[in-house]
């Protein structure tokens, strides 16, 4: 199933509202714009039509309230994301391209420059779609809030839902760890992203060498201890559970001979 939020580079998660599904869409046609897109003309035409039937289906309420509902479902059945599109797609655009209003805009936040460059670690096509973004809603003094949720659009799209898979992914990216990076996003397209422990093993078995330095930051070694923990504690309270029951039959058995 199409995911139409992931098309407008939004995510189903965050419940995006209609202004900023608008937005998006906005920014991704200045993103399509023969001036920015250097792909095919073939490969434009896709695009365009994706991002035309999504935005056709997301404007509308009543459609899209039927939509939410179809694709909640279908996530419920631990279906992957869609994963099927080039992970990095910097070559399709041009990195030479300078919109006037943004080196406007770049005068008044200088931190937007820092901020590009985050998101061309994750391709060049995220810079300009948030930069487009930015310029069609005015809304720079959320710039952090907005860069972030752009960055966990594309994780969803590329990772699934699991914040532990998207954390380790954010790290990987963004120290430009990319053969890591496409190891754990192949493993999330063939798998799904629900088997969270599996893949996060998985994937730490083959790159040992990131185990410790990123482990850390991760919940992934809390859910190991905390399972080994609700583990133990199980078993005491099966070991304690059996104690309490064997003396409740022995005081059974010692009142009816003592009664007797």
């Amino acid at each position: 199933m199409k995911n139409h939020y992931h098309t407008l580079g939004l995510s189903f998660e965050a419940k995006p509202e209609n202004q900023v599904i608008v937005a998006a869409y906005k920014a991704l046609v200045k993103l399509y714009h023969p001036d920015v897109f250097r792909g095919d003309k073939k490969l434009l035409k896709r695009k365009i039509s994706e991002i035309n039937e999504a935005y056709e289906i997301l404007k509308d309420q009543s459609k899209k309230e039927i939509y939410d509902q179809k694709l909640n479902n279908y996530q419920k059945k631990n279906y992957t994301p869609s994963l099927d599109e080039e992970f990095f797609e910097n070559e399709l655009f041009n990195k030479n391209f300078v919109d006037d209003d943004w080196e406007v805009a770049m005068i008044v936040y200088p931190e937007l420059e820092k901020k590009q460059l985050l998101l061309e670690n994750y391709s060049h096509r995220l810079g300009l779609q948030c930069q487009f973004y930015l310029l069609e809603t005015k809304e720079f003094h959320k710039l952090d809030l907005i860069i972030e949720s752009f960055i966990d659009a594309f994780l969803e799209k590329k990772f699934g839902t699991s914040k532990d898979i998207k954390n380790l992914a954010k790290l990987l990216i963004e120290n430009k760890l990319k053969e890591p990076a496409l190891y754990l996003n192949k493993i999330v397209k063939v798998i799904g992203s629900s088997s969270e422990k599996r893949i996060l093993n998985a994937f730490f078995k083959e790159h040992e060498d990131l185990k410790d330095k990123f482990s850390s930051q991760l919940n992934y070694g809390k859910t190991i201890r905390k399972n080994i923990l609700n583990q133990s504690f199980d078993h005491s309270s099966a070991n304690i559970v059996a104690i309490f029951l064997i003396v409740i039959f022995v005081i059974y058995i010692f009142s009816i001979s003592f009664f007797s």
